[in-house]
């Protein structure tokens, strides 16, 4: 329910037929009822004390929320910069103690930005800024939520998907191509200047067009690329690797990517395998993630080694090589005597421990610092040392741990009911008693939280490609908050040959998530359609999801696995084994507005997993039909269709032969 502000004296609320007068009290707030301030970036909440950046080329925007039950008055939003002109703040309309803005819960809430000019800022200056935003009394922050300002730092964060190739068996004289994806989830360019590549002499890789085979020197000093790869922020390639086998021997390999991301100085691997026939290890976690933890108490996490290859694994040892604060350890008592034989495909168990000697403090960040450590686990595998980075911080304990399972795990396909839990969360004040998510999606995704973001188990439906990052506050029975959100990332990825998004964006929708909204369809065609959209039998749409094509099995069907009819998508379209010397070709048919007029739609294909085109903000409005794609088979080549000059060729007012409801 949507509610209108109204100033205070008496005010109506009508639900159903009844009505109820609510008076209220001093302040403008309800003697039974309490405002709860709640300020956002997106989807990110920003903590009281805490800290938001700003782009000189793009204002911030905000909004302020009221997560209680009573009304919330904001009247005055305040900034403080050095030096002065640095940041400015703007909010339509301007709140004033004699004329607030009025917030009520489950309303749109209010706006207001934040810039930042760095012309004004001097050379070797250190611009910066506090928001304070008055308010009447709340239930979180008395009468004033402050909040920090910094320049932003762009930064690159590069992350291979997936982060490994398995080859499985490859006959001797035989080769396979396999593609990884280079995915950059930072907001500045990154860029790849070098690589190491090391193993066995029968892998290349090919990188912007140019090969490059194993040698001494590239898994020594490395490639360094004549033409640096550079990735722009939230956007991806592909690089390909090619085994071909002398031999039945197993194979196996690493590429070490060089970049400008400034969290991996050691560079991001990729491990490659073929013919495993050898010892071979795989670690689960390969992050080691305390959270908080109560100074002075013990607190373990396990981790799962893997003997992964057809014969035994032999531990060498298993050490914590690097633990500045002296607050790591391993419980090897536990796990036996080294060397370990691991038989081929057991696993054995290493505890690891955190033992926090004191508080942590807050950084510069607003969050805080902490103790960081490095697990070292040494074998006869080809991957010979296995470093997995551990964190953690000393609390005082007087605020709860927040704590994320996701049972699906960490990696998942499109259209996964993800089933989160916060219920091993725990508190030294008794039980905890609110719980609170957030999640940051891959760009086009609008997926929601279930039933709300303020269960202990919510679902969530991870349905486009990406990372997802979940992140839970809770609150225990005294309404401590807990020291810092638990977070847990999830990358969804295709398993299939082929697989296609589509997603839209309506502008004048005001929430895309509901039941009403935009209708944009996708079109999958079979050569046989001859181009026909709404084939009987060769166009695979919402009329038509899953049709028989090709030899009578279902493997070189197409399905579409998500038809959405009200706002926002995706639709997903999948084949798993696609038929050999065929051209497909993919479309978007805008079906019905709803009275929301245009959208603007987006396109990406993957095969094999990997983003092979991504066609964005492509506007269509009702009944236009657009040619997206041609998709070639077995090569995977994908090709835009394009009237002369590159425009996306559009069809307005299509003809839809026999058209029916899409549902």
């Amino acid at each position: 329910m949507r509610h209108l502000g109204f100033s205070c004296g008496w005010a109506m609320t009508v639900v159903g037929a009844f009505a109820a007068l609510v008076a209220c009290g001093d302040n403008g707030i309800s003697r039974e009822e309490i405002a709860k301030i709640e300020v956002s970036e997106g989807q990110r909440p920003v903590a009281a004390n805490g800290a938001v950046s700003v782009s000189p080329s793009l204002p911030t925007r905000l909004r302020i929320s009221n997560t209680g039950n009573g009304a919330l008055m904001v009247k005055d939003i305040a900034i403080e910069s050095t030096p002065a002109g640095a940041f400015t703040v703007t909010s339509l309309p301007v709140p004033s103690a004699e004329a607030p803005v009025e917030v009520w819960p489950d309303s749109l809430g209010h706006s207001f930005s934040i810039a930042y000019d760095a012309t004004v800022v001097g050379d070797g200056a250190r611009p910066k800024a506090v928001v304070r935003i008055r308010t009447n009394t709340t239930l979180n922050s008395g009468t004033e939520f402050v909040f920090n300002v910094t320049p932003e730092q762009s930064l690159a964060k590069l992350v291979l998907s997936p982060p490994s190739l398995d080859f499985g068996l490859v006959s001797a004289n035989q080769s396979s191509t396999k593609p990884v994806s280079l995915l950059n989830t930072g907001s500045a360019d990154l860029t790849v200047s070098r690589i190491v590549f090391g193993g066995h002499p029968g892998y290349t890789v090919s990188i912007a067009g140019q090969s490059y085979s194993v040698s001494a020197e590239s898994a020594s000093t490395g490639i360094t690329l004549p033409s640096p790869l550079v990735i722009a922020g939230g956007s991806a390639t592909t690089v390909d690797v090619t085994y071909t086998a002398s031999g039945p021997e197993s194979a196996q390999g690493q590429v070490v990517f060089f970049s400008n991301d400034a969290t991996a100085a050691n560079g991001t691997t990729l491990n490659l395998f073929a013919n495993l026939t050898g010892p071979c290890i795989k670690v689960n976690p390969m992050r080691v993630e305390f959270g908080s933890k109560v100074v002075g108490q013990l607190a373990q996490i396990d981790v799962e080694v893997e003997s992964c290859g057809d014969v035994d694994l032999i531990l060498n040892d298993v050490v914590i090589a690097t633990d500045p604060s002296g607050v790591f350890g391993v419980q090897k008592s536990q796990i036996g005597v080294f060397p370990l034989t691991v038989a081929a495909h057991a696993k054995v168990v290493v505890p690891v421990t955190y033992l926090p000697g004191s508080v942590a403090v807050l950084g510069n960040d607003g969050q805080f610092v902490q103790d960081e450590g490095l697990l070292q686990i040494t074998s006869n595998a080809y991957l010979s040392q296995v470093d997995i980075p551990l964190r953690g911080f000393g609390t005082d304990g007087r605020c709860p741990v927040a704590k994320i399972t996701i049972a699906e795990g960490a990696e998942v396909i499109p259209q996964t009911n993800l089933h989160l839990s916060g219920r091993q969360s725990t508190s030294s004040n008794g039980t905890i008693n609110n719980f609170e998510w957030t999640v940051i999606q891959p760009n086009g995704s609008t997926s929601t939280l279930r039933p709300s973001k303020f269960v202990a188990e919510p679902t969530f439906e991870a349905n486009i490609i990406g990372e997802y990052i979940f992140r839970l506050k809770v609150f225990d029975a005294l309404g401590n908050e807990s020291c810092s959100d638990a977070e847990q990332r999830v990358i969804v990825t295709s398993n299939d040959a082929i697989h296609v998004e589509l997603l839209w964006n309506t502008p004048t929708d005001a929430d895309q998530t509901d039941l009403v909204g935009a209708d944009v369809d996708l079109h999958f065609l079979h050569p046989s359609a001859a181009g026909a959209y709404f084939h009987q039998r060769f166009d695979c749409y919402w009329e038509n999801t899953t049709p028989e094509w090709g030899f009578a099995s279902p493997q070189d069907n197409p399905r579409l696995d998500r038809d959405d009819v009200d706002g926002a998508g995706p639709e997903n379209l999948n084949v798993d084994v696609p038929e050999q010397g065929v051209r497909y070709q993919v479309g978007v048919h805008y079906w019905d507005d709803w009275g929301f007029g245009p959208s603007t739609t987006t396109v990406r294909i993957y095969i094999y997993g990997q983003l092979r085109d991504q066609w964005a903000d492509v506007r269509l409005v009702v009944n236009d039909m657009w040619d997206t794609h041609y998709i070639d088979w077995p090569s995977g080549v994908v090709t835009r269709i394009t009237r002369p000059g590159g425009v996306p060729q559009i069809t307005a007012n299509f003809p839809i032969p026999n058209s029916s409801w899409p549902f």
